[in-house]
């Protein structure tokens, strides 16, 4: 089933994000062909996002107070459905995607009964954190080219706007993390089909301190293991995700010792990983 880059409308979900606005819509109004609408939802932020939102060309949706980011994703594909467009390319507000993204998206979304697509968010940062974070913990499912992949990255994810709704749209209850995870294995659950294109790629600037870094990989594993409980039967499972971050515990400080002679790097490892763990751990313990 084809699909024309102006039946596809951006859609960003934004807390706080106003100094990252100007490099996102300077990146969007590269892209050729270009999307049938710029729709960003401003989730109860109080740095002026709104404006420079608006400022931007964006249509902008308000909320309020913070809702999180499984109500923000609903608003935005609610909206791109009520305005007639087939499917929404999800963004997050400090990616940068090449001026081809859609032409791909579209060429991906057209083979085959797929429901969603997506590709690699690969980060920009030369700090040392955000080398080790690229490293171990990067927002990518592998080199790989996936038919029938268990997720896609939420930061640069394209869903048909009718596969969303056959499934309810995301779960609320997943405020900051896991919403992807989430989204994905019920739509698999539902019948449908994502592909992962390891070869799309957006560019990220997010800068971590090594207190951030830790802090997420907690929340990230936490919510990824409550969303894995949540759609039993699919893979990976629990053991699965367990399994891996134990040998990437195992791995990346030996790494950062033997081959970057870099103790530094190895505690991070260490504390990273173990906040992995610590949060598959609670997200095991009290499942929602």
């Amino acid at each position: 089933m084809s699909i024309e880059s102006r039946a596809v409308a951006i859609g960003v979900p934004c807390y706080n994000e106003a100094p990252r606005v100007p490099a996102l819509a300077e990146a969007l109004a590269g892209l050729h062909p270009s999307p049938g609408a710029l729709l960003a939802v401003d989730d109860g932020s109080t740095d002026g996002t709104a404006a420079a939102l608006a400022d931007a060309g964006f249509e902008v949706l308000a909320h309020e107070v913070n809702a999180g980011l499984g109500t923000a994703r609903n608003t935005l594909w609610r909206r791109a459905l009520e305005r007639g467009f087939q499917a929404i390319a999800f963004l997050d507000a400090d990616v940068a995607p090449p001026p081809d993204y859609l032409r791909r998206v579209c060429e991906l979304l057209a083979q085959g009964r797929v429901a969603g697509v997506g590709g690699r968010n690969v980060d920009d940062g030369d700090h040392w954190v955000d080398a080790w974070r690229g490293r171990f913990f990067p927002q990518s499912l592998g080199d790989r080219d996936l038919i029938d992949a268990p997720m896609l990255v939420g930061a640069c994810a394209t869903y048909r706007v009718a596969a969303l709704r056959d499934v309810g749209g995301f779960s609320p209850r997943f405020r900051t993390h896991g919403e992807d995870v989430d989204i994905g294995r019920r739509l698999r659950a539902g019948g449908h089909r994502l592909r992962y294109d390891p070869t799309i790629v957006v560019r990220h600037a997010r800068r971590d301190s090594a207190g951030s870094l830790v802090r997420n990989c907690y929340h990230h594993c936490r919510e990824g293991m409550r969303a894995t409980l949540a759609t039993r039967g699919l893979e990976p499972g629990p053991p699965d995700l367990v399994l891996g971050m134990t040998r990437k515990a195992l791995r990346a400080p030996v790494a950062a010792v033997v081959r970057r002679g870099d103790p530094r790097e190895a505690a991070l490892g260490v504390a990273a990983c173990g906040a992995a763990l610590a949060g598959y751990a609670a997200g095991l313990l009290r499942p929602r």
